[in-house]
């Protein structure tokens, strides 16, 4: 006797593999697209001007404000916070720190220059004018980089790979921390920092390298890399160490960068680029915010590999069968009378 249980669950097993098969194919294509769609770009920018850097300085921060440069100096017993004339290089005015701390990155906030430490968990408040230290404030870990938006938001860095908004009103709590990831993969070793616009794009070195990373806050992603080993190669000398500086001229619509003990301040083109970062965002080509785990991609990409080449003939058994089920007259019924005995 036919057994009619056997043939329909055999038919609902193909609908499942076939459905399945083609889900697993549209997921795989999916994870492709955005596997490239987080390849980060490395640009090599050229220098437009070239401004004289105090080489004794141990650049640890850079900004500008109303056409001065505003520098941190760092190490025990050379920190300071300087003001440098941005067409001569000459040091205008300067505020040393005691030789117990080790000054990092700072930005500006209500008027005010704001400063971090690097493992003493204090960070000085300056008179923007005078360079006078009006006030201090305490905050936990290592500070490494600082920035401000137009905004209110302040940035800062502490080493690690991820980047943490602090909150302006007392700079000494962390409201909301974002992990930063290049082509799908956290990235450590942030330092300065710089966020000029107010589009969510950061900008960050990465300590001991020469490239500067721009960074979609929103979702972490790198969208882009600015590589400037060539302009240190071409311009430096031995005794330069690694890029630490990162300023946006608002005037000239681009960036200052500089590095601890270079020679030069050099004037470079971000800003045409991260405008085309920001509008990929926007389209979702660039800095993705849906983050698959690697394992998640690779076990589906395995899947449809190997489940979509058969699609194809199981679609073709799972119409013969419903065809031939529907054609097929079923068999008369035997009596008692014809069954053998």
């Amino acid at each position: 006797m036919t057994n009619q249980g056997g043939g329909s669950k055999l038919v609902s097993f193909l609908i499942f593999i076939l459905i399945f098969s083609s889900y697993s194919g549209i997921v795989s294509s999916d994870a492709s697209s955005i596997i490239e769609s987080n390849n980060v770009e490395i640009i090599s920018p050229e220098v437009v001007e070239i401004l004289p850097h105090d080489s004794s300085a141990f650049t640890q921060g850079l900004l500008i404000f109303e056409g001065k440069i505003y520098e941190s100096t760092g190490l025990y017993g050379e920190s300071s916070i300087r003001v440098v004339n941005i067409s001569t290089g000459v040091v205008e005015n300067f505020f040393n720190l005691s030789e117990i701390y080790f000054a990092e990155g700072i930005a500006l906030s209500d008027n005010h220059i704001i400063q971090l430490t690097w493992r003493e968990n204090i960070g000085f408040i300056y008179n923007i004018s005078t360079l006078e230290q009006i006030d201090s404030f305490s905050f936990d870990g290592e500070g490494w980089g600082l920035c401000s938006t137009h905004n209110g938001d302040i940035w800062y860095s502490d080493g690690s790979y991820q980047i943490s908004k602090l909150n302006p009103n007392n700079l000494s709590s962390v409201i909301y921390s974002q992990t930063v990831y290049y082509n799908n993969s956290p990235i450590n070793r942030l330092n300065e920092l710089e966020c000029p616009f107010d589009s969510g794009l950061i900008y960050a070195n990465v300590w001991l390298e020469d490239r500067i990373l721009a960074i979609n806050s929103s979702s972490g992603n790198v969208c882009s890399e600015y590589d400037f080993s060539h302009i240190r190669i071409q311009y430096e000398n031995n005794n330069s160490k690694e890029l630490n500086g990162i300023a946006y001229d608002e005037e000239s619509s681009l960036f200052w960068i500089t590095g601890k003990n270079w020679s030069n301040y050099y004037l470079v083109d971000l800003d045409s680029d991260s405008v085309d970062c920001q509008v990929m965002e926007k389209s979702s080509d660039c800095c993705n915010n849906r983050n698959y785990s690697s394992l998640q991609i690779i076990l589906v990409i395995i899947i449809g590999i190997f489940v979509m080449p058969f699609s194809w003939p199981i679609f073709g058994m799972l119409f013969y069968k419903i065809f031939r089920r529907q054609t097929q007259h079923t068999p008369p019924s035997r009596s008692t009378e014809d069954t053998p005995e």
